[in-house]
């Protein structure tokens, strides 16, 4: 072989020899590389754990029972189902559900594409699009519509915690603009119960929590900014892949619209199937049945009420005229008072100037403040607020052309609300009490002569209830008879043990006058009885003094 052959061949060879010694050492790294990651197996034993925030209504969330339903966890079932795959389901707060799916606490959550790569995989459908909006008090000007709208100086707006309106505004800088909330159902009530407020979050949520919570003077406004894509998240990716493809079967087979239609839409209705259009007919025909019976026997038991209102009217204006109650009513949006005559019909109308004439100043003043709580209350109400106040007022009832000044009691409260619930009618009750009045103060200003006499320096009297039994003692006599008064109150002490008498019949001791020891005291005593405007016995009165003679 030539020289120069010689010497290409032996290159040749060496190459092949490094190209040998190279395949050699990388095969089995090839080899490792190549073997698929070991697939995770779930069993009865060792289920599926499928973890999901606790307050994302209406995907997941817990009842009033303390279960957790809602869209995803009807969706996690039926994939779980179809794979065959056993599962558990735990609903806590979102944070810590991404913390258990990333430290391998959980299999399987579900979260925004955008902001969650820290705690594991995404699946490659979008399950939901999050679209925002902001719901505001109807009377409120909205003065959000767009994403720019966010970063507006001055302007605060709730938003839920770690949410996609918060991620952005932190990215964008508009942090202070942000009044975070990691309680969205407390948020949006006292929103709704103050009248004030704004709160930015995914509309289907808050579109829940005001149809759950009957938040009927609120309003949703779409904000134009971006959406958030909701995947499944896991750190199995087989378990992913699964999913995907069983999510994509559900869709061919239109297996997911009637869940997002239980939990999302139900506002839409499927179209009725022949069966149940011919069920429809039948009740509708027995219906058409039972109105027209209904209606043979509604006028028959019209007549029978329209007799009876006839006679209820004769009465209710036989007790106004006794009791001397006066009815009026207030139209809350044309501000305007009517007074009732006895059968209820309206018998004059005034106008807010007119009919504070009846009143002093003070005492308008709280007739209208008393008239603007029960309006205002119907934000708070739902059955746990008063809807009655009750006022003593000085007035004059021109009505009956009585110009004096008199005392009455005022009944205020609502008789007519509005599809929201606001009052629109509310109703007044007047009642003279100007002569029970002046009895009270009568009977108040005896009251005070008596016990100033009572317990006065001077004036040693003892009280007996109609048994004899004592009730009350002043300080002159306890001075007197040389006595503990409490201990003979506590000790109930008797008419006939205190004086050493033998009364059998308390009602014949009127005028009976005596000298008795008490407490080595020779005491002069005379008893006198009182009686009630019926004639009947009260109690026994028992005058003191010290006798001067000698023991």
């Amino acid at each position: 072989m030539p020289k120069d052959n010689t010497y290409l061949w032996e290159i040749q060879w060496q190459r092949q020899l490094l190209l040998l010694i190279i395949i050699c050492l990388f095969l089995p790294i090839c080899h490792t590389s190549a073997q698929p990651e070991e697939t995770k197996i779930y069993t009865k034993e060792n289920p599926l754990v499928y973890e999901d925030a606790e307050d994302l209504w209406p995907y997941a969330y817990l009842n009033d029972e303390g279960q957790p339903e809602g869209f995803n966890i009807d969706l996690v079932e039926k994939l779980m189902k179809d794979l065959n795959i056993p599962y558990v389901v735990r609903l806590k707060p979102a944070q810590e559900a991404f913390d258990d799916l990333k430290t391998g606490k959980a299999d399987l959550t579900l979260g925004l594409a955008a902001f969650h790569h820290a705690y594991g995989h995404y699946g490659r459908h979008t399950i939901v699009l999050f679209t925002p909006s902001v719901a505001t008090p109807k009377s409120q000007t909205v003065e959000i519509k767009t994403f720019r709208d966010l970063g507006k100086e001055g302007l605060k707006v709730i938003v839920n915690d770690s949410s996609l309106c918060h991620h952005l505004m932190l990215d964008y800088g508009w942090g202070d603009n942000a009044i975070v909330s990691r309680d969205m159902k407390k948020s949006i009530q006292q929103i709704s119960a103050d009248g004030e407020g704004q709160i930015v979050w995914n509309t289907l949520s808050l579109r829940w929590l005001i149809k759950h919570y009957h938040l009927n003077n609120l309003e949703l406004t779409p904000v134009n900014m971006p959406h958030g894509e909701y995947k499944f998240m896991s750190n199995d990716q087989h378990l992913l892949d699964l999913l995907d493809e069983a999510y994509a079967n559900l869709h061919l087979e239109n297996e997911i619209a009637p869940i997002e239609n239980k939990w999302l839409y139900p506002e839409r209705q499927e179209k009725e199937k022949p069966l149940w259009l011919w069920v429809l007919i039948g009740i509708a025909s027995l219906l058409l049945i039972a109105a027209i019976v209904g209606f043979v026997s509604y006028q028959l038991r019209f007549r029978r009420v329209m007799k009876t209102n006839k006679q209820l009217n004769r009465r209710l204006a036989l007790i106004n005229e006794t009791t001397k109650v006066r009815i009026w009513t207030y139209d809350v949006n044309d501000q305007l008072f009517s007074w009732r005559d006895e059968n209820g019909r309206v018998a004059y109308t005034y106008t807010l100037e007119e009919f504070s004439k009846r009143y002093s100043q003070d005492d308008f003043i709280q007739l209208k403040d008393a008239i603007k709580r029960l309006v205002n209350q119907y934000k708070d109400a739902r059955g746990h607020e008063e809807e009655e106040e009750t006022l003593e007022l000085k007035a004059k009832d021109m009505e009956d052309g009585d110009k004096e000044v008199r005392n009455f009691l005022v009944v205020v409260s609502v008789l007519r609300r509005d599809k929201e619930g606001k009052p629109t009618v509310i109703i007044g009750t007047k009642k003279d009490v100007t002569e029970a009045r002046r009895l009270k103060r009568l009977e108040d200003e005896r009251t005070l002569r008596y016990w100033s006499i009572f317990y006065s320096q001077d004036a040693a009297i003892i009280l007996f209830d109609r048994l004899g039994v004592l009730q009350d003692i002043s300080p002159k006599a306890c001075e007197l008879c040389r006595c503990d008064g409490d201990k003979l109150i506590k000790q109930r002490i008797h008419i006939n043990d205190l004086f050493q008498s033998r009364f059998t019949d308390m009602s014949k001791v009127n005028g009976f006058h005596a000298i008795q020891v008490v407490n080595d005291v020779k005491i002069e005593y005379q008893l006198k009885t009182f009686y009630n405007d019926s004639n009947e016995l009260l109690g026994i009165f028992a005058f003191c003094q010290k006798d001067q003679t000698n023991l």
